[in-house]
């Protein structure tokens, strides 16, 4: 540790708390209600704490660990204790309270306020050495308790822990309102976005260039003939690369087969119910299987475990599909054994839709933005291609990533248990989308993507200043452990002596114990 002021000194953990503490449970009868305290209790890097939770002393009593107000919990599992799971026990509503057994308990000894040993262990600096210092396999990480024992801390003279306290304690409740008030303007963005949205898509947001373009109206029955026109071209490409892929596949390949690519078949009317009523006259409604002229699903060969170089075919991961950005690096290397499947090839301006996996992952919706050559699509993937004369991908992009269009994405998921859901291709092409005429959608386009650039650009700068603001906080920590955020005081008690006496006390307590067995020993004995 660096040099510290007069009267301070350097001690151990374990010398100042106890790890662990034992808790006299024999006066608390099996049916008696404790304050039960599982992980999701603890607040990340907030030291707050749910009491709420409740469970008979008899379900706890063994395989939970137990505490009492004053402790300090630390989570030592990983990535609980990188985020911040720490805090002081409150005023407990019962007589004592047990949690999860990935806590260690610091009980501070010798009246030290245990806010003084909390805010050390919680800082981010005493966190890094922690993961540092993580034993275990990948996943299920601990901090041991021989490392939280053996850890320094800077230890002020007593009445100086205090004031410490009391200054962080301010300091941190004038930058948790600026805190308060940038989550609160974010969140009022975020209402603000989807309200843009909503007009948007309602119409609202471009009524005056409808007016200024009266002539831009096309009839449904228009529109799908270009869309079957364009689905015929489509499947005639889709066809022959199959074809050619047939052709060169050999009968001692380890691949089977491909499957022949299925042509969309014409779907009957049936999108526009419903919406129109509440949409502009030039617009119109239709289910996806109406006016997409392609949908893929893709193919999850055995891949090489690394990403493609220059120019080899690759398969996408499901990871390359983020809300509203592509990752084309996010791939895996078709083997040179494996003919690569074209028609399955990922182009510019693909809609590419998520269709399994876990439940957060599935309908996720991006556009193929900057798409290299050779990339393909897996199997827990849709592709949707919209005719260009018909339909702007960006704007569809946009339009299914609206929140209504997640929520009926979200009534389509079918699953077991949230680690498995799946959206089916009838299910997901029985939706219905609104198809402004073209010019407009390119209007909407550039207006909405004007308004989200600010919206975005003030975001930005709102998390920029919420990054500051932890970084001001982790600054007050590290003045505080450094003794420079109160001043000393010469006629306080040096902490050298506070220690002195915490020691002296726990060798007299050790000599107790030892006293006790010795004479229970005697007792038996006679």
């Amino acid at each position: 540790m660096s040099e510290l002021p007069n009267n301070w000194t350097n001690a151990q953990i374990g010398e100042i708390a106890e790890l662990s503490p034992r808790i006299d449970k024999s006066q608390i009868g099996a049916g008696e209600e404790v304050t039960f305290v599982p992980m999701s209790a603890l607040g990340a890097s907030t030291g707050l704490v749910d009491l709420s939770c409740r469970r008979r002393f008899s379900e706890v009593e063994k395989g939970y660990t137990p505490f009492r107000s004053g402790d300090v919990l630390f989570a030592k599992i990983t990535p609980c204790m990188e985020n911040g799971k720490m805090a002081v026990v409150p005023q407990l509503p019962t007589a004592l309270a047990f949690g999860s057994t990935e806590f260690h308990v610091l009980r501070p000894l010798g009246n030290i306020p245990p806010d003084y040993l909390y805010y050390f262990v919680s800082s981010r600096a005493f966190r890094a050495k922690a993961q540092h210092n993580m034993t275990g396999a990948v996943g299920q990480r601990r901090v041991p308790g021989p490392f939280l024992a053996r850890s320094e801390l800077p230890l002020p003279p007593l009445p100086e822990q205090h004031r410490i306290v009391a200054k962080i304690e301010e300091l941190f409740s004038e930058l948790d309102k600026g805190i308060e008030n940038l989550k609160l303007a974010k969140a009022q963005l975020a209402v603000y976005r989807q309200a843009l949205l909503k007009h948007a898509f309602e119409g609202k947001l471009t009524a005056d260039w409808r007016e200024a373009h009266p002539d831009e109206s096309e009839s449904a029955e228009h529109i799908l003939g270009r869309v079957v026109a364009k689905r015929d071209e489509v499947f005639r490409d889709e066809l022959a690369q199959w074809n050619d892929a047939v052709q060169r596949h050999h009968s001692n390949s380890p691949d089977k087969l491909p499957p022949k690519p299925q042509k969309l078949k014409q779907a009957a009317r049936g999108g526009d119910s419903g919406n129109l009523s509440r949409l502009p006259p030039s617009w119109h409604a239709f289910r996806l299987d109406e006016i997409i002229v392609s949908i893929g699903q893709g193919w999850s060969p055995k891949c090489e475990q690394f990403p493609a170089q220059h120019d080899e075919w690759a398969v996408i991961k499901t990871t390359a599909i983020q809300t509203l950005e592509f990752r084309p690096r996010e791939n895996k290397q078709l083997p040179e054994n494996l003919l690569p499947r074209s028609w399955l090839q990922i182009l510019d301006d693909d809609i590419l839709i998520t269709r399994a996996g876990p439940r957060s992952r599935v309908g996720i919706v991006c556009r193929a933005k900057h798409a290299p050559k050779n990339l393909m699509l897996c199997d827990k993937a849709y592709r949707l291609r919209f005719p260009e004369s018909v339909a702007s991908s960006a704007f569809m992009e946009m339009l299914l990533n609206t929140r209504d269009f997640a929520a009926r994405i979200e009534a389509l998921k079918t699953g077991i248990n949230d680690s498995g859901v799946n959206i089916t291709q009838p299910g997901l092409l029985g939706l219905d989308i609104i198809v402004p005429p073209l010019r407009e959608q390119l209007e909407i386009q550039q207006k909405l993507a004007t308004a989200l650039s600010t919206l975005s650009a003030t975001e930005a700068d709102i998390d920029s200043n919420l990054a500051k603001s932890e970084a001001l906080r982790q600054s007050i920590l590290k003045k505080a452990f450094a003794g420079e955020l109160v001043p000393q005081d010469p006629f306080d008690e040096p902490a050298s002596e506070l220690l002195a006496r915490i020691r002296a006390q726990r060798c007299d307590k050790a000599k107790d114990k030892t006293t006790n067995r010795r004479r229970y020993g005697r007792a038996l004995i006679s």
